[in-house]
């Protein structure tokens, strides 16, 4: 297969996150690195839920070379009939890929992918590692699941590479991420009669306003490259029915962390601002929990895998808003960044499409990288 045939094949796998369902996906490549007959190659399809599986792969010497990955998991496509594209079967046109996993990250994937496969017959001095994993867009389920059962051993490369959609500019730094749960308790009672209950929606919205103004006031204290850190109020959840007060609620509350602060300061910042409304309101009753978190991203410019990346790209590195596996990898000895086709505007949106020039230099970048670290 061809660069967008790959790509195309891959966006065929329903990948949504939730559920998953990415084993067929993961075995899809394990097969189509297998019929390449490389030699000395060593797969690994790591099956870590039901029905949910990472892939490993490595090619060349033990020697630590170069680490190139990504997720295959998608986000929910949603009402597919506003897609003026079916979103599972990678619709090629005017240039562009279209398909939902398109930018984020099918195609940079398939460029990844094909690169091994350019290079697959120069002797290499250092080895390759490919990681495609599952559950990125829900807290790296994957990784974390690989990085649990030592099959990614610590420095297991010299630097890694991600193929999340960067428009193939550098991305060598990027916020930590925490999501929490608060989860607000009240008493139901008959709607005509509200004052004989305490309406759980009612206190959560005072504590979305309140941990907004929180977050506005970590603006007075920014990173210099990153900016501030933030948390955002992004899922609400409560009420059983139009005439009964609510005796529940839920509320998710995404964070942007920058170094400097951390999970740790996130969970105190909400705690202390849910205390403080409840000296104002005794009958407040919420409780903050971590869902997931990963690590904050931050490579300097002058580090060799940012130089590289930039050589090699014609691009200068910059910082993103958002959190990537790189992170991870680099939290475990992997000094990582982030490059690959397609763009964070084209992710998550209706009609996703990544430019296939794009995809084609990608994979001219990923080959260099190899013909770099691995062969040179």
């Amino acid at each position: 297969m061809d660069l967008v045939e790959l790509a195309k094949s891959l966006i065929r796998f329903r990948t949504e996150i939730p559920p998953g369902n990415e084993e067929g996906c993961a075995r899809h490549i394990h097969d189509h690195l297998a019929d390449l007959h490389i030699q000395g190659a060593e797969l690994r399809l790591d099956r870590f839920e039901a029905g949910r599986a990472n892939l490993v792969a490595r090619f060349g010497p033990r020697e630590p070379g170069l680490l190139l990955g990504g997720h295959i998991d998608v986000v929910p496509a949603g009402d597919q009939s506003a897609w003026s594209v079916p979103p599972f079967e990678g619709v090629e046109k005017g240039g562009r890929l279209y398909g939902r996993g398109a930018a984020d990250m099918k195609t940079g994937l398939a460029a990844i992918l094909k690169a091994i496969e350019a290079t697959s017959k120069r002797k290499m001095r250092r080895g390759l590692l490919f990681v495609a994993t599952s559950g990125e867009e829900v807290g790296f389920e994957g990784l974390k699941a690989l990085y649990a059962r030592e099959l990614i051993p610590e420095g297991a490369a010299r630097l890694g590479v991600m193929g999340e959609p960067t428009s193939l500019r550098p991305v060598r730094a990027h916020k930590g991420l925490a999501d929490f749960r608060i989860t607000v308790r009240g008493r139901s009672g008959h709607a005509s009669k509200p004052e004989l209950g305490v309406n759980a929606i009612e206190k959560c919205a005072t504590i979305v306003e309140a941990v907004s103004a929180w977050s506005r006031g970590l603006s007075k204290a920014p990173d210099r490259d990153l900016g501030s850190t933030i948390a955002t109020s992004t899922v609400v959840r409560g009420g059983t029915k139009s005439n009964v007060i609510p005796d529940s609620c839920e509320l998710i509350v995404d964070s942007r962390w920058v170094p400097k602060h951390g999970t740790a300061f996130v969970e105190k910042g909400l705690n202390s601002t849910i205390a403080a409304l409840k000296r104002k309101d005794p009958s407040l009753d919420a409780r903050v929990e971590l869902m997931y978190d990963s690590p904050a991203l931050k490579l300097p410019r002058s580090h060799p895998a940012v130089r590289l990346a930039e050589s090699l790209s014609g691009l200068e590195s910059e910082v993103a808003p958002y959190g990537t596996e790189a992170a991870l990898y680099a939290e475990h000895g992997i000094p990582s960044l982030v490059l690959g086709p397609g763009s964070l505007r084209q992710a998550h949106i209706v009609d996703e499409f990544v430019d296939l020039a794009e995809a084609t230099k990608a994979l001219s970048i990923y080959s260099r990288m190899i013909e770099s670290v691995c062969v040179a």
